[in-house]
């Protein structure tokens, strides 16, 4: 006997469960439930099941969804059809990937070893000469074509930023810093830094990586659990200029304004007058310089003079002239105190000492090592310490936050008579 069910459907098809189950199924005629759309037989539906699915993680696959056009309404962001050519994996040889970044209609693609591009939207293909053709293709990600030499990101993409066509990274299996621009990979870390970023990359916890628009510098940042070491790298000198007394947990430029976060806090760079204070911190502006004029032959430093602003100190400084020779320790620096005065290191003269004559600060070098045998003394006005090269630290105050220059620091010699 037939029933009557009353439903607030229409254009759909009423299916009755099966014996074993009490759950009835709507589903409707028309294709995608549209009031003219056309309409489909009740007939036998073809379907698959799969009882064996399971998760897999390709570390070098990538797959894309169906197209998003805000437009036309038009959302397929998730649907990932198994039937379509969607995917396209990389050498899994070269590692992970660990980072993707969409430059015009490339995709570059980051993996632990190996750096390369895909053609977006786009195919190449090859004459007998080897020559690429670029042609449209209906395939959002084409061929897969590496960037020449064995450099990747390792394990921190955190280490990327980005200026025009320019990409900097870092490659902490190599001990290396990375420019990639369209002339392929330059190891900037070469410039002057090679050694000290293959000490020091290997054993950094974290490499945060941005661009500062403002200076027109790559920032990076080697973390360490109790410790960290900021720099910057200038490409209109080709080289590191400075170290950073910050650690940022990010960084980037926008509105020609840098910004860099620590503590859940967001910090504005380049905005006030109080100079030397990152993240509400002061600190001291240093700069070590190294004297070595006419090398191999022992010289006597007679004094000090520098070009700039006001309020530069020097609290150390060191030779390699001893009582027992000629030693290269090392630049060992050690902080100025008079306990230090026969020890090797130096007696400077005082902060306050730096006298200004015709727009030069300048100082003498009292000698208070240990006579030397034959040594004439003639009083201790006399400047002068002896050795090969000198080693001295310019520091500012923690406490002096206005804004201090320093052009040019030079220092008169004369040929050692002992």
């Amino acid at each position: 006997m037939g029933i009557a069910k009353e439903i607030g459907y229409f254009n759909t098809f009423i299916i009755k469960p099966a014996s074993s189950s009490k759950k009835w199924h709507v589903e409707e005629s028309r294709i995608k439930g549209g009031f003219n759309n056309q309409e489909v037989e009740l007939s036998t539906r073809a379907f698959a099941t799969d009882e064996n699915y399971s998760e897999r993680r390709r570390k070098n696959a990538l797959i894309y969804s169906g197209i998003y056009n805000s437009k036309t309404g038009v959302n397929k962001l998730n649907q990932f059809g198994i039937g379509q050519s969607n995917t396209k994996a990389v050498d899994e040889a070269q590692g992970s990937i660990q980072k993707l970044f969409a430059e015009d209609t490339n995709l570059i693609i980051f993996q632990e070893d190996k750096v390369s591009r895909a053609l977006i939207d786009k195919d190449a293909i090859f004459t007998a000469e080897g020559t690429s053709i670029k042609s449209l293709s209906n395939i959002v990600i084409g061929q897969v074509i590496p960037f020449l030499g064995k450099y990747g990101i390792s394990t921190n993409p955190e280490s990327f930023a980005v200026k025009g066509g320019m990409k900097y990274f870092t490659d902490k299996k190599r001990g290396v810093v990375i420019r990639l621009s369209r002339d392929g990979h330059t190891e900037i870390s070469y410039y002057g830094m090679r050694s000290w970023f293959k000490s020091n990359l290997r054993s950094a916890n974290n490499i945060v990586g941005m661009y500062d628009n403002v200076k027109d510098q790559y920032v990076v940042s080697l973390q360490y659990p109790d410790s960290e070491y900021t720099l910057g790298y200038d490409e209109s000198s080709k080289g590191w200029t400075s170290f950073y007394t910050f650690r940022p947990a990010a960084g980037f430029t926008l509105g020609n304004y840098f910004y860099t976060f620590k503590n859940a806090n967001i910090w504005k760079h380049y905005t006030t007058t109080n100079y030397n204070n990152f993240h509400n911190t002061p600190n001291s502006s240093k700069i070590q310089l190294i004297f070595n004029n006419t090398p191999s032959v022992v010289k006597v430093f007679k004094g000090l003079s520098y070009e700039g602003t006001s309020g530069w100190q020097v609290n150390n400084i060191f030779t390699d002239y001893d009582d027992t020779g000629y030693t290269d320790s090392g630049f060992n620096i050690s902080p100025y105190s008079a306990t230090y005065a026969a020890t090797g290191i130096y007696d400077l003269p005082g902060v306050n000492a730096f006298s200004k004559k015709e727009n030069k600060y300048s100082t003498y070098l009292k000698n208070s090592s240990a006579i030397g045998e034959n040594e004439i003394i003639f009083g201790e006005e006399i400047s002068g310490i002896k050795g090969m090269f000198t080693s001295l630290l310019f520091e500012t105050s923690t406490t002096d936050t206005t804004k201090k220059e320093l052009f040019a620091v030079s220092s008169e010699t004369v040929l050692s008579s002992n």
